[in-house]
């Protein structure tokens, strides 16, 4: 049976836990809490901070591991009684939602309670994470009633400083292992932020080099190593040359993944997009292998894709010739690579979908062209 979820088939374990605390809200150690435990970069804090966003809650993050121990505990404070001297404990930095990262959208709406990297809490402050997951309180003082946890960390194979959690603290988790998905990073996440369509769809071709194995001191690839080289990439503008390329690349993905992807961008960067769209000189695709179909499929649809996104997918004659340029390049792929058509035009489909909530674009283009109809079985 499947032990791991993507980032997406672990959402309903979020949502069934936030309803299962805040209907428990008050009895202490009545549930478990929720840790969301995978390889580093597959996405885990970003998946977090979205769900709050999408449903208005609130969220602290909390990295316990690089807080001093007085923020988690509180400072003792002396209080005088005719009775003698008693000591109090202040509200320890944890424990204070006065400011909060995302702020929720009423006062009726929870408030996430998210301990980040939580793999790196050492065996002195999990005995407070105890306290505070048993009891939900620090010495004197608790977490408010809407209040819902949340843990995320890597695994002790993901060589990232892992330190075993004491025996009573894992007993009161509920681990939830993630696995990285190509597919649903580019749904959920690669295409709403504009990731380069020119890495996306190398990764689509080319899934084993999405999260490789976590290195110490140097680069590897990871989905969120993938997103910071495609950022840094936009930045380098008309100036982007080969070394430039190898250099973000290796610097972030590493030399493997790097050589591999240069491979396929020199097949996507050959093309001439505006030629072969606007003024119809169609390469010879009969001449051409796959991946070379692939790229150039893909070099057009993100090349189309980039227009449409800056007048929010509203038609113009400028993009009817275009569209009318692409019909006829998958007409004439769907003769000798009709199998990469769907992949190809993927990534158009999901950003119309994401960004009107209609595939019209698509589906006329499928039609026109007369291609495959499980391309739109996606929507």
């Amino acid at each position: 049976m499947q032990n791991s979820l993507n980032i997406s088939e672990v959402i309903p374990y979020i949502t069934r836990h936030m309803t299962i605390s805040r209907e428990s809200a008050g009895n202490s150690g009545s549930r478990s809490i929720l840790w969301l435990s995978g390889p580093s970069g597959i996405g885990k804090s970003d998946m977090i901070r979205q769900f709050c966003r999408e449903r208005g809650y609130g969220l602290k993050v909390v990295y316990m591991a690089t807080m001093m121990l007085e923020q988690i505990t509180g400072l003792p404070l002396v209080r005088e009684k005719k009775n003698g001297n008693s000591i109090r404990w202040s509200r320890p930095e944890i424990l204070n939602f006065e400011t909060l990262e995302i702020p929720p959208t009423s006062n009726d709406s929870p408030i996430v309670l998210f301990l980040d990297d939580a793999h790196l809490i050492n065996r002195q402050i999990q005995a407070y994470l105890f306290q505070l997951l048993t009891y939900h309180t620090i010495h004197d003082h608790r977490l408010p009633e809407q209040t819902v946890m949340l843990l995320a960390g890597n695994r002790s194979v993901d060589r990232a400083g892992f330190q075993e959690i004491l025996a009573p603290v894992a007993n009161r988790i509920f681990f939830v292992q993630l696995l990285a998905s190509v597919d649903q990073w580019i749904e959920d996440f690669a295409v709403p932020m504009n990731i380069r369509q020119d890495i996306v769809t190398f990764l689509k071709h080319y899934p084993e080099y999405f999260l490789g194995t976590p290195r110490e001191s140097e680069a590897w690839p990871s989905p969120r190593s993938w997103t910071y080289a495609s950022q840094t990439l936009d930045v380098s503008g008309k100036e982007l040359n080969e070394n430039i390329l190898f250099t973000v690349l290796t610097g972030h993905v590493g030399t493997e993944a790097a050589t591999k992807f240069i491979e396929y961008h020199k097949l996507f960067a050959k093309w001439d997009p505006n030629q072969i769209l606007l003024a119809g000189q169609i390469p010879a695709i009969d001449h051409l292998n796959k991946i070379e179909a692939y790229a150039l499929l893909s070099a057009c649809v993100a090349y189309l894709l980039s227009h449409l996104r800056k007048v929010n997918f509203q038609m113009n004659p400028e993009l009817e010739r275009e569209l009318c340029g692409l019909i006829a390049v998958v007409r004439a792929m769907s003769k000798y690579h009709r199998e990469i058509v769907p992949l190809g035009l993927k990534t158009l489909l999901l950003s119309e979908k994401q960004t009107t909530g209609e595939i019209g674009i698509v589906r006329r283009l499928v039609e026109k062209a007369d291609v495959v109809a499980q391309l739109l079985e996606v929507a």
